[in-house]
């Protein structure tokens, strides 16, 4: 394979992709950095220069998928006139429950991984909570109370589990025929995140 001159994040990006094709033909645990390697065409030291381990790579994707969903958000909430109500926010939780994109298949691996490795686990639970704290920003700049940690990881449970469902089960058609369902069950319980954060907030 000809080598073509990348500057450091385009050959991160290139080995990413290459470790993403493998992980979802294979699966992440029968895949090592060798084939990797092999994959990409670079030398070991070419590829150990920017990743050490098939974690750290599976780590960038899930930033990466993190980063586009942030997008995303930021694009739905600029649709709806730079502000967010319960309505507003049920939207944009049914699209990350019904998501689809090169990122989804790849985070669905790695959460029927998890619960067998504790690095996997590790890594889920720091990209939880980059998510928290980038979501509740965001949040916050359209003068909007985020959730607490709790409802976040009631929240986070719905989306994972949509995400199985549809990766796994093949439902994805049936959530989307069911989907204004979907969008009156979480604006009733953001709402009443809203009502109580309100609540909280003039008793403060």
């Amino acid at each position: 394979m000809s080598r073509v001159r990348m500057n450091k994040e385009e050959r991160k990006k290139q080995i990413q992709n290459y470790a993403l094709d493998l992980f979802l033909s294979q699966g992440f645990k029968n895949i090592t950095m060798d084939e990797i390697r092999e994959a990409s065409g670079l030398s070991a030291g070419g590829l150990y220069h920017h990743y050490s381990s098939t974690y750290e790579i599976l780590y960038d994707l899930m930033k990466d998928g993190n980063f586009l969903r942030g997008k995303s958000i930021q694009k739905a909430v600029e649709s709806f006139g730079n502000t967010i109500n319960p309505q507003i926010m049920a939207e944009i939780w049914v699209e990350k429950m019904l998501a689809y994109n090169k990122y989804i298949p790849v985070y669905v691996m790695f959460l029927c991984e998890i619960k067998n490795d504790a690095k996997l686990n590790k890594l889920y639970e720091k990209l939880k909570a980059i998510t928290i704290q980038e979501f509740s920003q965001l949040l916050r700049k359209f003068n909007y109370i985020p959730p607490t940690e709790e409802e976040f990881d009631f929240l986070t449970n719905i989306i994972n589990s949509s995400l199985l469902g549809c990766e796994i089960l093949n439902a994805r058609e049936n959530y989307l025929k069911n989907r204004e369902h979907l969008l009156l069950m979480l604006e009733s319980y953001f709402a009443k995140i809203e009502k109580k954060g309100k609540e909280g907030s003039i008793e403060k």
